[in-house]
């Protein structure tokens, strides 16, 4: 990141908050009606400066943590337009047996700015961390729709006798967001992906 840690908070405030309803000139707030401690992914990623960061503290003279404050009021700043993708990644293992760090060098390979993981059988059709996945992608779609999202998987995500196992020469599948077309959820995943171009 090139700028100041002051710089990217201002930078960050000149828009408003698609998670939190943060106006322009406040920090992101929580649920709980505090001033968070980070701000929300889908708001910096509007500053191209911070496009790739994983995560943007909010500063200490915006008192993280106590109560939230509205901000002097800002004129908004439309989102950017841009074609640069942000990368998702997603692997999964049944087993403890089975092995998880080539898949997350594969995904870190596929330059991924966020990876998911988790150890679940294929039979559990509720996956936490494919979930957590798949949210982020819709948050980061609904920031800045513009921006080309790509949710990258290592493995498979389901077992299906029409789904071919992918071979070891190609561990990793990516899957481009055409407008509407992002899974909502695990249990819908396999079936409205769509292959990246």
């Amino acid at each position: 990141m090139d700028l100041t840690p002051d710089q990217a908070a201002l930078a960050v405030e000149r828009h408003h908050c698609p998670n939190c309803d943060a106006s322009a000139g406040s920090a992101c707030r929580t649920r709980g009606g505090k001033t968070a401690a980070k701000y929300h992914t889908p708001r910096f990623v509007l500053v191209p400066a911070l496009h790739e960061e994983l995560e943007i503290p909010v500063p200490a003279d915006r008192f993280p943590g106590r109560a939230w404050k509205q901000g002097p009021a800002l004129a908004v700043v439309p989102a950017p337009r841009t074609e640069r993708p942000v990368r998702i990644g997603y692997a999964r293992t049944s087993t403890a047996r089975q092995e998880l760090a080539s898949q997350l060098e594969a995904l870190r390979r596929a330059e991924c700015h966020k990876v998911f993981h988790e150890q679940i059988s294929t039979r559990i059709k509720v996956r936490p961390e494919l979930e957590k996945a798949l949210v982020l992608a819709h948050q980061f779609k609904e920031a800045a729709p513009e921006t080309p999202v790509i949710f990258t998987r290592s493995g498979r995500l389901s077992l299906s006798t029409r789904t071919p196992r992918p071979s070891s020469a190609s561990p990793v599948s990516a899957y481009s967001s055409a407008p509407g077309r992002l899974p909502r959820s695990a249990t819908t995943a396999t079936d409205s992906r769509t292959p990246a171009a």
